[in-house]
């Protein structure tokens, strides 16, 4: 089933199959579908009544259109032989031909449903149009169909000679064109919009002295199969094309991921580097800090004790008694500040501070050099602030205030003798 379908361009009609025969497509169809080639999948419709259709569809999509065209105009079109030409002899408008050929152009239509018929193919009107235009449907692809009647050039002889029919002619023509009898086939495609812009195509076939349209039909099915076999090997070609485009976009991105990774990673490997010597650095800082401060803190609590004690000699030296005890009580507060002071007393100072405790963040970010203390990212620099604006001259609308008044009717006047 699906070699039979893809001889018919992958979209094959079964003609209103009895109910037998629907029913082993059916089952056909459910054994078909699991073998379906690499990219495709098989669909059908005309489960109950009507055509039976079958499509070999790719799963990318591109065939779905096609296929609810197909399949929607089931009840739009005109399938049977028979009413296409009878719907034609009705009104056949849209072909350019007289009634003289008419029989044959009908003709002409049932040799091409019989030999699209043996092709999988079918020859169909659109019940939409207002003119009959037959679609001739065959390796998949439709065409529209449409004859023209050659016009011949005859000597004009009018009805009465020297008589003219209208006041205003005043040239009698030689010549005049009447149908001829000879007819040309026209089997062209529309242009397809959308996915897979395809171009129209438009072929002729007339009838010359050595051979009748009659006994051309062998060579439009053999151009139309050619112009199937020529889509689809663009439709291929746009396919590899497009699937070209998309691996070089692939390696674009899988360049660009790797490349995105390795800077990562030496960003990663440097931001390291850089937190090793900060965190060496910043330790040393902070403990040169702390042990600094912890050092002035201990020199001020001996000096303060220095002087109590001179405080105390003084005191008991004094012959004021007021004046002694005052200098005992500073004596005294100076002791306890001394004592508070003292980072080796009570747990104090140095004490009370870890020696390897490890760094802040910004206590790092001095020894840096615009590395983010957290990540391995570099820091915007903070932004400077806008320089002040000049303060205007307060003199500048006061000198130029006669500029502004505009253009003014009249002579103008010779500038003051300030401006020369």
């Amino acid at each position: 089933m699906i070699v039979e379908v893809q001889q018919a361009g992958r979209f094959l009609r079964i003609p209103n199959p009895s109910e037998g025969e629907r029913a082993r497509y059916r089952r056909a169809f459910d054994a078909a579908r699991q073998c379906a080639p690499e990219g495709y999948h098989l669909k059908y419709s005309g489960r109950a009544k009507g055509d039976f259709f079958l499509g070999l569809l790719r799963v990318s999509g591109e065939d779905d259109t096609e296929w609810n065209r197909i399949r929607l105009a089931r009840s739009r079109v005109i399938t049977d032989v028979e009413e296409v030409v009878a719907a034609v002899t009705a009104d056949h408008s849209a072909f350019e031909i007289s009634k003289a050929v008419l029989p044959r152009a009908l003709s002409l239509l049932r040799l091409l449903a019989e030999q699209a018929l043996a092709r999988h193919g079918e020859l169909s009107v659109s019940k939409k149009r207002k003119q009959p235009r037959p679609l001739l449907t065959v390796h998949g692809r439709t065409y529209e169909v449409s004859f023209r009647e050659r016009q011949k050039q005859v000597q004009y002889v009018p009805k009465q000679p020297g008589r003219r029919t209208y006041d205003w002619q005043r040239i009698t023509p030689a010549h005049r064109f009447e149908p001829s009898g000879e007819l040309e086939l026209l089997i062209g495609q529309h242009p397809v919009y959308g996915y897979g812009h395809s171009y129209g195509w438009k072929k002729e076939w007339a009838d010359s002295a050595k051979k009748q349209l009659e006994n051309q039909i062998g060579s439009v099915f053999r151009a139309l199969k050619a112009r199937a076999e020529e889509q689809e090997r663009a439709r291929l070609d746009r396919e590899a094309e497009q699937q070209r485009l998309r691996d070089e976009r692939e390696q674009k991105e899988a360049e660009r991921r790797r490349l995105k990774a390795e800077r990562e990673e030496r960003e990663r490997r440097e931001w390291e580097a850089a937190v090793g010597v900060a965190s060496v650095k910043a330790m040393h800082a902070l403990r040169s800090e702390r042990f600094g401060t912890a050092l002035e803190r201990w020199r001020a609590a001996g000096e303060i004790r220095a002087f109590c004690v001179a405080l105390d000699e003084a005191a008991a030296t004094s012959d004021n008694a007021l004046e002694a005890e005052r200098l005992r009580e500073w004596s005294a507060w100076g002791k306890t500040e001394a004592d508070r002071l003292d980072p080796t007393m009570n747990g104090k100072g140095l004490a009370s501070l870890n020696f390897h405790a490890e760094p802040t963040g910004d206590q790092l970010r001095p020894f840096l050099d615009g590395w983010h203390p957290h990540r391995p990212e570099k820091e915007k620099p903070p932004e400077q602030p806008a320089p002040p604006k000049p303060d205007p001259d307060p003199w500048r609308g006061v000198i130029d205030a006669h500029r502004d008044q505009g253009w003014r009717y009249g002579r103008q006047g010779h500038a003051q003798w300030w401006r020369r």
